[in-house]
């Protein structure tokens, strides 16, 4: 047996509280702590299979290529001036606003009424009719009338926008009224459709023939009034014509804010037509003009003339 080299001896009190320490933790432990036998490692999971009915991810698709025949994208105006950074910005679509090309002016619909189809229209460019109750048919007795005030009518060739009015209110109650009958509550005054001057006209009609409920029109006009181009193709100058009955009245508060919410409009051009595509047929061939000789390529054997 070894010892440990001199100098090295453990006092006999510390090697016996050692020795009984050692004992004391084998005899907890139930067996030595060397010849303890190492604890096996936990199984791995198993795999869990993928359900039968999932299908695999389909691959990514590969990029596509750009065409080289695609025409470019135009290049920036270079000459355009940068955007101004402390410009406001445009006001959001007003609700309700309806653009009409085909008059150059924009309008608000007044709430209750729609759109109509206009294509009957003897005068203007936009019909509106008051929407019925559920189940029920659209009154015949009121509608609203708009359009450029051109020299269709007898009122386009006012210059002032006050006689044009009058004028327009008294021509379209004739047209829309034609019944012997006596006018009552005439009324007349200024508008301002954000900035441009205009009138209105109105009057009832109280009909000779008293089965017919009384008549009411309303008349406006809004626009620049130039005597020098009263007489144009396409006068700046609007007109609203709300016609009613003591059944459906004109609403002229009503009628005075849709004058007052005209607007010019000019739309926006139309797309540049495409290029032509170099790789495209030719077209088929067209009939010849008159008086130029049409060759026979497709004649019967008997009808071919001799050469």
């Amino acid at each position: 047996m070894q010892h440990p080299p001199r100098g090295m001896r453990l006092p006999k009190a510390l090697a016996a509280a050692a020795v009984a320490g050692l004992t004391a933790v084998s005899v907890s432990l139930g067996s030595p702590v060397a010849s303890a036998d190492p604890v096996p490692p936990a199984p791995a999971p198993a795999p869990t299979p993928a359900p039968a009915d999932v299908p695999a991810a389909a691959p990514a698709p590969a990029p596509v290529a750009a065409d080289p025949a695609a025409p470019a994208p135009p290049p920036a105006d270079p000459n355009a001036p940068p955007p101004d950074p402390a410009a406001p910005p445009p006001p959001p679509p007003e609700p309700g606003r309806v653009n009409n090309a085909a008059g150059g002016f924009s309008y608000v619909v007044p709430a209750g009424w729609k759109v109509s189809d206009n294509t009957q229209l003897s005068y203007g460019q936009a019909l509106l009719t008051k929407i019925p109750d559920p189940g029920a048919q659209p009154p015949s007795d009121t509608s609203v009338l708009l359009g450029r005030l051109d020299l269709k009518l007898f009122a386009g060739s006012e210059s002032d926008n006050g006689k044009a009015a009058i004028r327009l209110a008294s021509d379209m109650g004739e047209f829309f009224m034609p019944f012997a009958g006596t006018r009552q509550d005439q009324a007349a005054g200024p508008l301002d459709a954000a900035g441009m001057p205009g009138s209105y006209s109105s009057y009832d009609v109280k009909f000779t023939d008293a089965t017919k409920p009384d008549g009411q029109i309303w008349a406006g006009v809004v626009g620049q009034a130039d005597p020098d181009t009263v007489r144009q193709r396409n006068p700046q100058r609007w007109f609203v014509v709300w016609l009613g009955s003591a059944g459906h009245p004109v609403d002229k508060a009503a009628a005075t804010a849709l004058a007052q919410s005209i607007r010019p409009y000019t739309p926006p051009p139309p797309p540049p037509a495409p290029e032509p595509d170099p790789n495209a047929p030719p077209p088929p061939p067209g009939r010849a003009g008159i008086g130029v000789p049409v060759p026979v390529t497709d004649a019967p054997p008997g009808m071919t003339p001799g050469g």
